[in-house]
């Protein structure tokens, strides 16, 4: 475990707990983790920041976010891309920590990217036990709070495993359920592997309000958006997000002006 993670005071879970209610006591005392904006900029992570004018794209989202929690109370949101290496974990990441800084709400990052762990790479987190093994029943359910910030990761470590039965399975239910039925005020962003890698993302759309797709400029087609929509239902369409752009916001998504993307590495056909 890393040496700068430290548990916040708490009554320990009992050992007769549910698994749902593991999740339950993790989401609400999370560990801490440390954390910089040094460190921060060194992942790509630009959100935590309103003055960086990386964020402002994020920002944009947000307030889209915000509003489909209050008008629809869409709290499970995911964060999905049709191929790989077009930025989705990058994006996730990025909108997770512009929505950290809503006093009025709680977020949550979650990697439900399980045989990359994309975004845990992301923030840097290697964590002892992640959600592969939490899902397959043999480690505990962690929650890390950037030192600094009120961002909360919920990590895998990665790994070929059979992603979609653990996310099918009564565990995963009962986590998703744990989710729902935390506080009202508790947002949670999930990033999912890329459509067409494997079917864990069209299978966890069941658990989920909405999500965003994420394409890039260039690269993503015309067709592997709408064949995404379609796998995914445009009824939870949240918006659509542009990596790459550099004119800004577009009529019909969002433009993300950064350079800087990360993906699932060169395999495309995973």
């Amino acid at each position: 475990m890393h040496s700068s993670i430290n548990q916040i005071p708490g009554d320990a879970a009992d050992r007769h707990s549910t698994p749902d209610q593991f999740v339950a006591d993790a989401l609400d005392r999370p560990e801490v983790l440390g954390w910089s904006p040094e460190r921060a900029l060194s992942g790509g992570i630009y959100g935590f920041n309103s003055i960086d004018p990386r964020s402002r794209s994020f920002n944009l989202v947000r307030g889209r976010l915000l509003e489909l929690k209050r008008s629809r109370n869409m709290r499970l949101v995911g964060v999905v891309s049709a191929t790989p290496n077009v930025g989705k974990s990058f994006v996730a990441a990025n909108i997770s920590a512009s929505l950290s800084r809503d006093p009025q709400i709680r977020t949550y990052a979650v990697d439900l990217d399980l045989r990359r762990g994309s975004l845990s790479s992301q923030f840097g987190i290697i964590p002892e036990n992640g959600l592969n093994e939490y899902l397959a029943g043999g480690g505990r359910f962690e929650t890390y709070l950037l030192d600094g910030e009120a961002l909360t990761i919920i990590p895998t470590r990665g790994g070929m495993v059979h992603s979609a039965e653990l996310l099918a399975s009564a565990r995963a239910r009962g986590m998703f359920q744990a989710m729902r039925r935390s506080n009202p005020d508790y947002l949670f962003v999930c990033d999912l592997p890329p459509v067409f890698a494997n079917d864990d993302a069209v299978a966890t759309m069941a658990y989920l309000d909405a999500y965003i797709l994420v394409s890039e400029e260039g690269l993503t087609t015309e067709r592997e958006i709408k064949d995404s929509v379609e796998a995914l239902g445009r009824q939870k369409l949240a918006g659509v997000v542009l990596n790459k752009f550099k004119g800004g916001v577009l009529s019909d998504g969002y433009g993300v002006e950064s350079y800087y993307a990360t993906g699932y590495g060169a395999e495309r056909d995973d």
